[in-house]
Formats: structure tokens, C-alpha cells, sequence
């Protein structure tokens, strides 16, 4: 029998878990490449394990929302959590603002979810407009213009530390969120498996490793000599 936390479907925490997971070591490949420790190109191996580990996320984000408000949507809930987001949406502005001016975080993946959360809530119970919507997305221009990047629509070839544009991943998330009905019809689990309690605690607190990880990161390059604050303040 599949386990059952909260209502929660525990596979899905477990693939939280994995793309967390995934995300650790790409960021920290990325923060090797970022301090010149090591050279990631567009193309290799570390490059397509961070757009899959996104992919992922974004995914599972989609089914999760789905899921979490098929039967009794409450916006006021939603916007709960939303302003959650938002909140540290906004403090990892600030913060790589400070510490990285030239490649701060003006719309990554919290920013993204925040806006997801919102603009998702009509298509909740309408998958085939979702999806519709979704798949438009991945049409939507994107622009030049430098200001158009606080909106998730800048195109790519300037350099932030974190990026999630509309195009493609507002429409992923609308995407998954509309297939998620016909996944999983009962919203019950597919598979029968008991996962160990810790790993599923990383699923279930994913917001809370990924706003505190990359000081955790940094933290052990430091310690282990890898960088030195001289770098940090470059």
C-alpha cells in the first residue's frame, strides 16, 4: 500500500525529492563555473542536467497545483501560499542583487511559480483551455527590450544567475497542471512503493533547501578551499 501524508501523493514528493536532489549538484556545477573552476558549455552533459532538473521541477509543480486544487479550489489558499513565494521571490532579488549586480535574479523560478500560481487558478478545472493556453505559450515572442526580463518575457543573451521565462516554462507548467487529470483521474498514486520518511522530507520541503542551499553551497567551497571570499566579493 502506498503511503499517504496529508492528502499528499508520496511519489510525487519522492520526485521533489530527486530534482531536488538534481538541483543541488547542478548548481553546484554551476557555482564551479561561475567562479572559474570549471567550464560548463551550452550543449554538454552539466547543460541539458540543469534543463532537465528545471523541467522536472516545473512538472511536478504543475501536477502538484492541479492536484492540490481539482476538487475544492480556494483562491484565498492559493494566494496564501502565492504571497509565500513572492516573499522570497523578492529576498533572492535583494540578496544576489548585493552579492552579484551584474547577474542577479530578476524572474528564476520563484518568481515564476508566484506568477503560476496566479494566473493557473481559472484553468484548474478547464484542462483542454489549460492546455490550449499552455501550448500558446510556447509561441509567445520574447523581447529585447532589458526591462521586459521583471516580466518573464526578456529573451535570452544577458546573464542572470537564475532565468525562467514564460516561453518555455509557464507553458510547461500549464501543460502538466492540464494533463494531470487525465494522470491521475482518482488522484490517487500509481505505484505501490514505501519510501523512506527522510527522503520524502526533502520533497516536502523543497522551498525551504532551495532559498537556503546556495549559501550552503558556498559555505562548503569556502571551507574546503575551493573559492575564497576574495572571489565572493569580485
Amino acid at each position: 500500500m502506498s503511503q499517504v501524508h496529508k492528502n499528499r501523493l508520496t511519489e510525487l514528493d519522492s520526485l521533489k525529492a530527486l530534482a531536488l536532489v538534481m538541483m543541488l549538484v547542478s548548481n553546484f556545477v554551476s557555482d564551479l563555473n561561475f567562479f572559474g573552476i570549471m567550464d560548463v558549455s551550452k550543449g554538454d552533459p552539466w547543460w541539458y542536467l540543469a534543463r532537465a532538473t528545471a523541467s522536472l521541477f516545473v512538472c511536478i509543480s504543475g501536477v502538484s497545483y492541479y492536484l492540490a486544487n481539482r476538487n475544492n479550489a480556494n483562491f484565498m489558499k492559493v494566494l496564501k501560499r502565492t504571497k509565500k513565494l513572492f516573499f522570497w521571490a523578492f529576498i533572492i532579488t535583494i540578496i544576489t542583487f548585493f552579492f552579484q549586480p551584474d547577474a542577479y535574479i530578476r524572474f528564476g523560478v520563484l518568481h515564476l511559480l508566484a506568477l503560476a500560481s496566479v494566473v493557473a487558478f481559472p484553468f484548474v478545472k478547464k484542462p483542454i483551455l489549460g492546455f490550449l493556453f499552455g501550448f500558446s505559450l510556447f509561441l509567445l515572442p520574447l523581447s529585447s527590450e532589458p526591462l521586459s526580463v521583471w516580466l518573464g518575457l526578456r529573451e535570452t543573451g544577458f546573464f542572470a544567475v537564475d532565468y525562467f521565462p514564460l516561453n518555455p516554462w509557464l507553458g510547461l507548467f500549464f501543460i502538466s497542471m492540464s494533463t494531470a487529470k487525465f494522470i491521475y483521474p482518482e488522484s490517487k498514486s500509481l505505484i505501490n512503493i514505501i519510501w523512506p520518511e527522510r527522503w520524502l522530507w526533502l520533497g516536502r520541503n523543497t522551498l525551504l533547501i532551495y532559498v537556503f542551499h546556495q549559501p550552503f553551497l558556498i559555505g562548503i567551497m569556502l571551507l574546503t578551499g575551493i573559492i575564497s571570499f576574495d572571489q565572493i566579493l569580485d
